[in-house]
């Protein structure tokens, strides 16, 4: 008679809804330095206990994301709201090389945006090709072949991650990029293939001005490139873990999939 095999330890006190994809870094940071602190005190009477509270908090900071309950609330009420700004704008990939180059005036010189009276928007001829590239990846094998193309490697040491969201790229396990949404990331390789045929120009791009460039493809775009969605562009408010914020974002109406986001505060510093 077989037996199920019920949950190990580890997997019954594991909270997947505060750890890995989910985890605040705020309340992380929060809950080490009160780890710190606990085995600060723990060492004042013995070191072998000291350590003990160490590796526990560790552990439970690890597999619960908290050691702390009611960390968020903590972490809102006393870490000031600039200080979780910088968390949330921490980019993974490292500090950006290129921040000088123009991206507006690039999109502009290459004929890629035009005036429309109110704002900038995609010249109808480029909106037009991005389209025609979306519809080419329309599968994951699609977009493996393409994104192992543009990385330079193999299609079997791709992968993707769908967290919900967000849409994450890794390489032999590695995370390269995340995005918005699986349609984000479509976005993303129809104009890079667009723009590889636009202009001769984008080849020398600089590699991390590139990412903002198209960013500001995608939050130019009319149609969802996944269902060919109207996309609405507003600001609406966010709650993470611990902070609530405006943010600018580009949404599809017919499929929900977020385009687009960035913190308004952003913005408007940078009118």
């Amino acid at each position: 008679m077989n037996r199920q095999s019920s949950p190990s330890f580890l997997t019954r006190i594991r909270r997947p809804e505060y750890t890995g994809d989910n985890r605040c870094l705020p309340c992380t940071v929060v809950n080490l330095g009160l780890a710190a602190g606990l085995t600060g005190v723990a060492a004042l009477v013995s070191l072998p206990a000291a350590a003990a509270v160490a590796v526990g908090s560790l552990a439970s900071i690890y597999l619960r994301g908290y050691l702390v309950p009611g960390t968020p609330e903590l972490t809102a009420r006393y870490l000031p709201d600039r200080v979780l700004a910088w968390f949330e704008k921490a980019d993974p990939s490292g500090p950006t090389e290129d921040a000088d180059f123009d991206v507006v005036a690039f999109l502009d010189r290459a004929g890629v945006i035009v005036d429309d009276g109110d704002d900038a928007a995609l010249a109808p001829g480029f909106q037009r090709r991005v389209e025609a590239a979306a519809l080419d990846l329309d599968t994951d094998a699609a977009m493996t072949a393409a994104t192992a193309d543009l990385l330079g490697v193999d299609g079997d040491r791709v992968a993707f991650v769908d967290g919900g969201s967000s849409w994450r790229v890794s390489v032999d396990g590695s995370i390269r990029g995340q995005w918005e949404s699986r349609a984000a990331f479509v976005a993303d390789l129809a104009a890079h293939r667009t723009l590889s045929a636009w202009t001769d120009e984008w080849a020398s791009v600089p590699g991390a001005a590139r990412g903002r460039t198209l960013s500001a493809v995608r939050a130019c775009l009319e149609t969802c490139p996944v269902c060919a969605g109207h996309i609405r562009l507003g600001t609406e408010s966010v709650r993470s873990c611990c902070r609530e914020y405006e943010v600018v974002a580009a949404t599809c109406t017919d499929c929900d999939a977020r385009l687009f986001e960035t913190d308004a505060r952003a913005v408007v510093s940078a009118e």
